[in-house]
């Protein structure tokens, strides 16, 4: 099969996942009573995304693991080059978030500008990239069992353990919170 023709299944399949977990979205618009929909509007938006990406990410798990097995055969070291630096991303955004919210202020107008920057980098870069920590694991968990060079298996390894060792401290932090 070509790879165009592969592509083309491939973001087939990315299309039914989204039109599921549109639909999944609908089936429970219409299951919800009026009178909680005017009420708790904003309650319901949240649970409206929160059905979608569930449904949708569960869906386009199987067109991913075929996108995945189409770059590692066609391009293996560019896809390990984007997915190492999609890693070392990772506990960056961890850095940047725990300095800004360790109450970090930068005195100096050339600083200030800097601080916005942060600040854009932490809205639309740093939290995505977190929240998206755990489908990240599970990419390179995928890559790992694709690939089978013992070196390419070693650099996804580290890059497995820059997401698991922010996501553990963070579970851990979570985990001592509630005890107090």
């Amino acid at each position: 099969m070509s790879t165009m023709k592969r592509l083309a299944l491939i973001a087939a399949g990315y299309a039914l996942s989204v039109a599921s977990g549109l639909a999944a979205v609908a089936v429970n618009e219409l299951r919800i009573p009026d009178e909680i929909k005017e009420t708790s509007g904003g309650m319901v938006a949240f649970g409206d995304m929160v059905l979608f990406m569930l449904a949708a990410g569960f869906l386009s798990l199987v067109p991913t693991w075929f996108l995945l097995k189409l770059f590692v055969e066609k391009a293996p070291r560019t896809f390990l080059a984007i997915e190492l630096l999609i890693a070392v991303i990772g506990p960056v955004s961890w850095l940047a978030v725990i300095y800004l919210a360790g109450g970090a202020s930068l005195p100096n107008p050339p600083y200030q500008a800097v601080s916005v920057l942060l600040g854009l980098f932490i809205a639309f870069g740093a939290i995505p990239r977190m929240v998206l920590g755990p489908v990240l694991l599970v990419i390179e968990g995928a890559t790992f069992l694709l690939i089978r060079e013992r070196v390419t298996r070693a650099f996804l390894v580290v890059a497995m353990l820059m997401d698991l060792i922010p996501l553990s401290l963070f579970a851990l932090h979570m985990a001592r919170a509630t005890r107090y």
